[in-house]
């Protein structure tokens, strides 16, 4: 055994000590956030982490090992606050809106047992999930009337979060005013700008004024709190009884078929179900995009929709949302083939479609 195997012989043999201790400390942190849990304290505390690596370091003798011995303290500590918000996140639910928006319904029934948080916008969902607040966010991403969220699509982009399952809820759009309000009362309508136009046949036949709001249920509480009879809301029938109002008109949408695509997204790539999708930006030559079908087609997959979106910072270049058919083994052999015509590509994926 010459020298060089000798030592990677001893670093093993440490190696193995170090993976049990690890063990060791890690049961010794699930046990310290049990207490922060139950007593309310947060999983960071400051002061308590430099005093560990203050004291520890002094142990070590040599001192061209300490400033690296600190470093991998902090690391260390990283990767224990990590540790301890991946269990906080665990049965954690994000959405974004209030109690009442589509958003809420669909993820009370996709996880009717679980805890839900609410965040004002989309974005806030992404990152409540990369930053493990949450173990999935639930998000609106198409609807059969108005297409794509095209800022659900930025954040897939931007955010590293992969899609968990597709779920279809049916939506249907009400007009709700204040008790005592009619139809002809009614001068200025809110809600999320998918939902006014998803109505917008209903609308312009009312000849009112329309307002953009964050969210639908957001839009019915604004409402309920002003009572005001000329000012109303669409939104789930749902809110009705939440906000204390009154269903002045119901399947308002101009397509009674109206179903909005909602995605559960988490940190971790799913690899089993029947859909695929990937996010890719291809080179700026002629018949890049075609070369990009070509191989989708020579793999004999499906080719279920392919939708451009404007690239932020970069005027009138696009990034493709393109969403297969296809087992993964299938589908990872077809992005490999993919990446000679692509300047970038992410994944998102193979999942499952659910119901309604």
């Amino acid at each position: 055994m010459n020298q060089l195997e000798k030592a990677r012989q001893t670093i093993d043999q440490i190696d193995a000590e170090m993976a049990s201790l690890y063990e060791r400390r890690m049961d010794a942190v699930k046990e310290v956030l049990a207490y922060k849990k139950e007593n309310g304290l947060p999983v960071f505390d400051e002061t308590r982490e430099q005093a560990v690596i203050d004291k520890n370091s002094v142990r070590i003798q040599n001192p061209e090992y300490q400033e690296f011995y600190k470093d991998f303290l902090k690391k260390l500590m990283n990767n224990s606050k990590d540790y301890q918000r991946t269990l906080l996140s665990q049965h954690v639910i994000a959405y974004a809106g209030v109690q009442g928006a589509f958003s809420q319904i669909a993820a009370a029934r996709l996880f009717p047992n679980d805890q839900k948080l609410n965040f004002k916008n989309f974005e806030e969902v992404f990152k409540a999930v990369v930053d493990k607040r949450a173990e999935w966010g639930v998000i609106p991403f198409e609807n059969t009337n108005s297409g794509l969220v095209g800022e659900v699509l930025d954040a897939l982009l931007e955010y590293p979060v992969y899609i968990q399952e597709v779920y279809d809820l049916k939506v249907e759009q009400c007009l709700l005013g204040i008790p005592g309000a009619t139809l002809k009362d009614v001068e200025w309508v809110y809600s999320k700008d998918q939902a006014l136009m998803q109505s917008r046949n209903f609308l312009k036949q009312l000849s009112v004024q329309t307002i953009s709001y964050p969210n639908t249920a957001m839009a019915a509480q604004y409402v309920a709190s002003q009572n005001d009879k000329t000012k109303a809301a669409i939104g789930a029938k749902e809110n009705a009884q939440l906000y204390g109002l009154e269903i002045l008109a119901s399947q308002i949408e101009a397509h009674t078929e109206n179903t909005t695509r909602f995605l559960v997204i988490g940190l971790q790539p799913k690899t089993s179900g029947n859909r695929s999708s990937v996010l890719l930006t291809v080179q700026h030559t002629s018949g890049s995009l075609a070369k990009i079908i070509e191989v989708i087609a020579r793999h004999h997959i499906n080719m279920e929709s392919i939708q451009s979106r404007p690239i932020k910072g970069r005027p009138f270049e696009y990034f493709f949302f393109v969403e297969m058919d296809g087992d993964a083994a299938q589908v990872q052999a077809c992005i490999e083939d993919m990446k000679e015509n692509c300047e970038s590509i992410k994944s998102l994926g193979t999942y499952s479609l659910g119901g309604q």
